[in-house]
């Protein structure tokens, strides 16, 4: 009987909201996921794609998270058969990735095509190759490639060949789960039907199977408040000669609220205390969005005052004050296109890309090749989230609580978290 664990979407490295605690959550989900996998006594485990966040400016900290719990399987005799996904493959093709700074120190296997006039699939050397034999398994493995993925899919489906029992472990997205960009027709994957056993994908952030052939486990961790109420975990799989599967959740140990509030006088503020009260928000992630009705004045420090109270780890808060359109003053076409663009935009959470919405404009208003819009999206995800990221570190001391009281830390001290912050005892 073969096992085996298909895990995706890590997201090492990751220091959401600013937040060392966050850092640490998302750490905590592999070691913890990494533990079940053993435990289970698998074959293999799968990593299918974004081990990290970023791609780039690797800290010493996420490499230290990744380099010690790929060292539990390697302790543990298992293979961790890894793919890069686009948070972990380089901006440029020829350079070498953090993925296979792993794979060189025999920490993981990562498997990718090359390319010589064509697609190549070779066997693993070690070092590079496209698959490996695993006793009676066979995995094939592709890293993500954007808008190019259909097309490579096309020729990498006629150089596999079925054996006993054959994964293809892939990170991509397929249309109609999210409405994220790179996604492909599942019909494309599908075709694979007579040449491999289990698709293993990675990408999109909440789980999902398609007639008992792609797997999508979705991420450890909530990468997004919109991700909240999203099914997610890891699949353990079984497999002789019927396949068996399960899609194990709970990795997640953070509570995550999302809550909204109308405001229509000043009784508000007493009501919103007796309803966060109830919610047991301590420790917690706490987005809220409170919309101020009629001539009712109330302030966002106000608010955030009130929910501090109940000592959540960190508090988003949209007030919502007016209304969602201002008056356009400018003169030329081009601001105030960029304006009204910006007004738009504003109540959607993409940021302010009013430039980069211009610029793609223009791209489509002229001839262009699916290439440079392919490099344009791309660039504008990985800007927008490292300007993100530091606009959170930027004024995440506004966002900070009162200090815990002595007996609180030590009561934090007794639990059996894996502090990552002290690299001596991971």
């Amino acid at each position: 009987m073969i096992k085996f664990v298909h895990m995706a979407d890590i997201h090492l490295g990751y220091k959401q909201y600013g937040s060392e605690a966050r850092l640490i959550d998302f750490a905590q989900a592999f070691r913890d996921a990494m533990d079940f996998a053993i435990n289970k006594k698998v074959d293999f485990i799968i990593i299918a794609g974004d081990l990290f966040h970023k791609r780039s400016e690797m800290d010493p900290v996420t490499l230290t998270q990744a380099t010690k719990v790929l060292e539990i399987a390697k302790k543990a005799e298992i293979p961790v058969i890894a793919v890069e996904g686009n948070h972990d493959s380089t901006y440029f093709k020829e350079s070498f990735s953090w993925m296979d700074y792993l794979a060189r120190n025999n920490l993981i296997i990562n498997l990718k095509p090359s390319f010589d006039d064509g697609i190549v699939i070779e066997e693993w050397d070690g070092r590079d190759g496209a698959f490996i034999d695993l006793n009676d398994a066979r995995i094939y493995g592709m890293k993500y490639y954007g808008s190019l993925t259909s097309r490579i899919l096309e020729d990498y489906r006629k150089k596999i060949k079925r054996k006993n029992f054959t994964v293809f472990a892939a990170h991509a997205g397929i249309e109609g789960y999210l409405n994220i960009y790179g996604c492909i027709p599942s019909s494309i994957l599908h075709s694979f039907g007579n040449r491999v056993d289990y698709v293993a994908l990675g990408h999109i952030h909440k789980s999902f199977v398609e007639r008992d052939f792609i797997f999508n486990p979705g991420s450890l961790e909530n990468c997004d408040i919109t991700e909240i109420n999203f099914e997610k975990g890891v699949f353990y799989v079984e497999w002789d000669n019927e396949l068996r599967y399960d899609l194990v959740r709970g990795f997640s140990k953070r509570k995550f609220f999302s809550l909204s509030y109308t405001a229509k006088n000043e009784n508000f503020k007493d009501s919103l205390r007796e309803d966060l009260k109830s919610k047991n928000i301590e420790n917690s992630v706490v987005h809220i969005h409170v919309r101020a009705a009629g001539k009712t004045e109330i302030g966002k420090e106000e608010i955030e005052k009130i929910v501090k109270e109940f000592r959540p780890l960190i508090v988003r808060l949209k007030l919502e004050t007016g209304d969602i359109f201002k008056p356009v003053v400018s003169a030329k076409r081009d601001e105030i296109e960029k304006d009204v663009i910006e007004q738009l935009l504003d109540n959607y959470p993409y940021g302010n890309i009013a430039d980069e919405v211009l610029r793609l404009k223009s791209i489509f208003s002229s001839s262009f090749e699916l290439k440079s819009v392919d490099d344009f999206v791309e660039s504008i995800v990985n800007r927008k989230e490292d300007e993100k990221e530091s606009r959170i570190d930027e004024h995440i001391q506004d966002e900070k609580l009162e200090e815990k009281s002595d007996e609180e830390q030590e009561q934090e001290e007794e639990q059996e978290e894996w502090d990552w912050r002290r690299a001596i005892r991971c």
